[in-house]
């Protein structure tokens, strides 16, 4: 791992990867694996397996990530992780070896502990396009977002501030109607003034958490390289 960038999770689990040591690499890579099941998840519906079958297809390709068989050190999609779960996936659904893998479940085999309750309601539940690698561009940045979210909330609450995270949570979004911010700086005993100040540093806290949870994404982590990932999920949003 080249030394000029900072340490993320999918640059250390790349490291081990490549033959190194990292004594918290198998929890990195749970971690991320837990944060981005669902894009899998929903490919494999998209190649028209059957729920249990996409969950089970999900779960043995993740379970062989963890055991390092599916990395190869010298594979470009190593350097972004998105590329790679994907790569790597595709060719697993098309292996023959899965429905053996497939057939070991409830045999002893750790699964990862994923919360796939609703998973199938929400794919049934989404629009989707006919471009599955497309589609599974915008769950991944859907994905990414959610982590984001998810840890500002968390930062929040921590610091009991639920509220105004709650409060300053819709001007992140793209409705046409926001909320009057005079009227929530009232409710939150704020000065007008001091809630476009609050709301400014939401903002920029947001952005940072965002290129961070990117960067966790990248084996080298440049400005360039998470601009350009940044793009990428934009215009996954967007539908391009």
């Amino acid at each position: 791992m080249t030394s000029s960038f900072p340490a993320t999770r999918w640059s250390v689990i790349a490291a081990v990867a490549a033959g190194g040591e990292h004594a918290g690499a198998r929890t990195a890579l749970g971690e991320l694996c837990r944060a981005y099941w669902f894009p899998l998840y929903a490919f494999a519906r998209r190649k028209n397996l059957s729920p249990e079958d996409a969950e089970d297809a999900t779960q043995s390709f993740l379970l062989t990530v963890l055991e390092k068989k599916v990395f190869a050190a010298a594979d470009p999609a190593l350097g972004r992780l998105r590329t790679f779960l994907l790569t790597a996936f595709s060719r697993d659904l098309t292996d023959a070896r899965r429905d053996a893998a497939r057939q070991k479940r409830g045999g002893g085999i750790e699964f990862i502990p994923l919360d796939t309750t609703g998973a199938e309601d929400r794919f049934q539940g989404e629009s989707h396009s006919p471009d599955a690698t497309r589609q599974f561009e915008t769950d991944w940045a859907t994905a990414l977002l959610e982590g984001v979210m998810t840890k500002l909330e968390a930062d929040y609450a921590a610091s009991d501030r639920a509220a105004l995270f709650s409060a300053l949570r819709p001007f992140l979004g793209t409705a046409e109607e926001l909320p009057d911010q005079a009227t929530l700086a009232g409710q939150l005993g704020m000065s007008h003034a001091a809630f476009r100040q609050t709301l400014a540093r939401f903002r920029d806290r947001f952005r940072t958490t965002l290129r961070a949870q990117i960067a966790d994404t990248l084996r080298e982590p440049t400005e360039a390289a998470i601009d350009e990932e940044l793009r990428a999920l934009r215009a996954a949003l967007a539908g391009r």
